[in-house]
């Protein structure tokens, strides 16, 4: 069976764009999965890859910047793009949804996007999460209640494929929460997937992004690319 190419990476709004875009249009996964997207570049980004997706909305905030009216809010939020036969987008929200105007990290709304994927006569489900921040990487009340409704809302699937930025570095007990219910396949030599030369916060160095997988399904040849955004992307092929 062919496997499947799958991405993630957090673009970081629109300050990586040059980047980012001809990188996944270079890549040519079957899968795309990001966080930290503006709507109108949603589709901006599925226009270019030629893919049908979904995007599920976090919070707003004014980005001026990005030449919209000044007070104007966009929507930021997580993306899964594929152009595989499936059974639609679904998206589940730890907190009730409430896409508030940009507060606090800590506040916003945060969930799954899910879609059960099929390729050569296999059904795949693969879910993508731009998981709760907390300061200094260090777990919190929050992070662990969404958790608890997370691995709840998973229970029905018979296997999963759960890939994106976890705000949890591994090594420490939110990351090792995971590893009690899934398999960590980022290889054991990635130290962090922060970009240290791009990421605004100099010296981070924490492994927050990985995929994550369910006994049966299999992912090889993970490599993990930098010079692309704030967060190193992720590319890996799912058998």
């Amino acid at each position: 069976m062919t496997k499947l190419k799958i991405i993630t990476l957090n673009i970081e709004f629109d300050r990586h764009l040059d980047a980012v875009i001809p990188f996944l249009k270079k890549e040519k996964a079957d899968i795309v999965c990001l966080q930290e997207v503006l709507e109108p570049h949603f589709h901006l980004i599925k226009k270019e890859l030629g893919m049908k997706g979904w995007f599920m909305p976090i919070h707003m905030k004014d980005y001026t910047h990005i030449d919209v009216p000044k007070g104007v809010e966009i929507q930021q939020g997580t993306v899964m793009l594929t152009n595989l036969s499936n059974n639609g987008f679904l998206e589940y929200y730890f907190r009730p949804k409430n896409v508030i105007v940009f507060t606090d990290f800590t506040k916003v709304a945060r969930g799954l996007i899910v879609s059960s994927i099929e390729h050569e006569g296999k059904k795949f489900n693969i879910a993508t999460v731009h998981y709760a921040w907390t300061p200094d990487g260090q777990i919190d009340d929050g992070q662990k209640k969404d958790f608890v409704k997370l691995i709840e809302f998973i229970k029905p699937f018979d296997d999963l494929l759960l890939c994106g930025d976890f705000n949890a570095p591994r090594g420490r007990e939110m990351f090792s929460m995971f590893c009690k219910h899934f398999k960590d396949n980022l290889p054991k030599d990635v130290v962090s997937t922060i970009d240290e030369n791009i990421h605004r916060k100099k010296g981070l160095s924490y492994a927050v992004d990985t995929f994550f997988t369910t006994p049966n399904y299999k992912i090889s040849n993970v490599k993990v690319v930098d010079g692309i955004s704030d967060h190193k992307a992720l590319i890996g092929f799912l058998e």
